[in-house]
């Protein structure tokens, strides 16, 4: 079947969420996938046709926390599929650490860091969570997801990356705890490095959430490469 042409009407075929068939934008006819396509799609574990996969999956399951990571990462995507959703799940099942916070949530926790933060913000823009890095110094340090940027904070200094403009995400693995780095080698660190430490459901988790986020507000962007630093 061709992928982009509906045979029915002519319109043009996309490929559904769930990734198992095609379904036409204009008259909404629905087809199974044929061997042609489902190996131009591939045979990859998220649904979304958002990624170019430069990973080693079974190289990734082989490490215990880097393979709960990615399953976590996996089954948000497949099943909830909006940032919402995510967002939700998160908030529900995943917010009982005591270095993490959100709105209504231990909020007290983060009160310093988002008052820092407030003046940069975008329009739109909110806080989804905080997790608190400090040793000595808590809710000054750590990491802040909103809807539209992940922030580093530092003492006295934060930077930021848009989920717009990520071009890659990486799964890797040092000091004993895994590593996901937004489209760097050596910094941007969600993980292992100053990051969501051995919360590894909570940090795939938020690896689904930052992906939803940029896809969400720019359909048309660049596909993010899943890389693994394992190999």
């Amino acid at each position: 079947m061709e992928l982009n042409k509906c045979p029915n009407c002519s319109g043009k075929l996309a490929l559904a969420k769930n990734r198992k068939r095609l379904v036409c934008s204009y008259c909404g006819s629905e087809f199974p996938l044929d061997e042609a396509t489902k190996n131009e799609i591939g045979d990859q574990p998220v649904n979304m046709d958002w990624f170019i996969y430069d990973w080693d999956f079974e190289n990734i399951k082989a490490n215990d926390s880097c393979k709960t990571v990615a399953q976590s990462f996996i089954r948000c995507l497949n099943d909830f599929e909006t940032s919402s959703g995510i967002e939700a799940y998160i908030r529900e099942y995943l917010m009982g650490f005591e270095d993490v916070s959100a709105n209504g949530i231990r909020e007290e926790n983060m009160r310093d860091v988002v008052r820092r933060l407030m003046p940069s913000f975008l329009p739109g823009e909110r806080v989804v969570l905080f997790y608190d890095d400090g040793v000595l110094i808590h809710g000054k340090t750590g990491i802040v997801i909103t809807n539209k940027r992940t922030f580093f904070v530092e003492r006295k200094a934060f930077r930021d990356v848009k989920h717009v403009s990520i071009p890659y995400i990486e799964i890797s693995y040092s000091l004993g705890f895994p590593r996901v780095r937004l489209g760097d080698k050596y910094t941007n660190d969600i993980g292992g490095g100053s990051g969501f430490i051995s919360h590894f459901e909570l940090e795939g988790a938020v690896m689904a959430l930052i992906c939803a986020f940029a896809f969400e507000e720019r359909p048309d962007r660049p596909k993010i490469r899943l890389v693994d630093g394992l190999k």
